[in-house]
């Protein structure tokens, strides 16, 4: 498999492993060949045909991330994250992108609820950034993991 400009960006161009995450059984009727991880007490990431999803068992749907309003509540928000161990990269998001470590990123950030934002990159690619807890999940380069924002 190839790997796309934002996984080498996230591991350093490969050399670092990313912080793993365990997929989760608690959906039980996921499409088949899909699989999850759980984000919050309900939200789970989906990845379903090749793309990533939002699982809400609240109301037991399965969202494409489309369904979820466009923000600009993270424009201006500079931070560094980490991704990997021994990999602590500086970000920005502006109108429509994300700089990571010098390296830009268009995106689209949508809120999928009060404290968790979707910023979705090019390729299919989705972090999802849980502001009240400063962490991230990550469905990149057809991989689940996770990482944190630095406080």
């Amino acid at each position: 498999m190839k790997e796309t400009k934002l996984w080498n960006v996230l591991t350093a161009d490969g050399s670092k492993t990313p912080y793993g995450m365990a997929e989760s059984l608690e959906i039980r009727d996921l499409p088949e060949g899909s699989t999850s991880v759980k984000c919050t007490d309900t939200l789970f990431l989906v990845r379903t045909e090749g793309k990533a999803a939002l699982y809400d068992s609240r109301t037991e749907t399965m969202n494409k991330l489309s369904a979820y309003d466009v923000t600009d509540e993270a424009d201006g928000f500079s931070t560094e994250i980490s991704m990997a161990p021994d990999v602590i990269l500086p970000a920005e998001f502006a109108d429509g992108k994300m700089v990571i470590a010098d390296t830009v990123f268009p995106v689209t950030v949508r809120k999928a609820e009060e404290k968790m934002l979707i910023i979705q990159f090019e390729e299919d690619e989705t972090v999802l950034f849980d502001t009240s807890r400063f962490l991230l999940y990550a469905y990149v380069n057809d991989r689940f993991f996770c990482g944190y924002v630095e406080v």
